[in-house]
């Protein structure tokens, strides 16, 4: 699923030129450049972005408290950190507050090319999880209506439930099987057929 939108922080102009002239040259349009932590933030759900790139040491707010703070108004943006000052210790706060990718300065034009493709990826997948839970939503809303209708005996009820609790585990699994997709440990045609069996089950 293509990226079509960024915003960029940075203090340095010359490293927001190049990340602009790559995004650019992906089709992805910048939404907003800035210096500052604080200006992104006061365009969080006003603007629509796609993903944030920002650097971790930023004058005022830091790329990190702006990541806090886009998580504490709600809102789950892929959120790439940049830094000169990269440590095995900053780079997994980084990814423990919820940032989707760490990048180390200086880069070269394929890392912001590598991290684009990720994040298009993962925002396919999210699409993908997002339709599924709307059709087990769906699927439980049925089954709910059909043991409304019916009077079951014991034996019919406990064969209704099995089949729910099928659904969520077959659900479940699919958002895994999707997680692993992502992470480059199965392939796409592999989640595709994996997906077909399990929804087979239930369908």
């Amino acid at each position: 699923m293509k990226i079509r939108s960024a915003a960029i922080i940075d203090d340095d102009d010359k490293v927001l030129d190049l990340i602009e002239l790559i995004l650019k040259e992906e089709g992805v349009e910048i939404i907003r450049r800035s210096h500052s932590a604080e200006d992104i933030l006061g365009l969080i759900g006003v603007e629509e972005f796609d993903f944030i790139i920002s650097d971790l040491m930023l004058p005022g707010m830091t790329g990190l408290e702006l990541l806090d703070a886009i998580h504490e108004m709600g809102h789950d943006i892929p959120f790439v950190l940049i830094t000169g000052y990269a440590s095995l210790d900053s780079a997994i706060e980084a990814v423990n507050k919820g940032a989707f990718y760490y990048i180390k300065k200086p880069f070269n034009i394929e890392e912001i090319r590598f991290v684009l493709s990720k994040v298009s990826e993962n925002k396919e997948m999210m699409s993908e999880v997002y339709r599924l839970k709307q059709e087990n939503k769906l699927l439980k809303e049925r089954l709910e209506a059909r043991d409304a209708d019916m009077h079951m005996e014991p034996r019919q009820m406990k064969q209704f439930l099995g089949i729910r609790q099928d659904a969520d585990r077959i659900f479940a699994t699919i958002e895994y099987l999707g997680r692993l997709k992502d992470q480059g440990l199965i392939t796409e045609s592999e989640f595709g057929e994996y997906k077909g069996r399990l929804l087979k089950r239930i369908i």
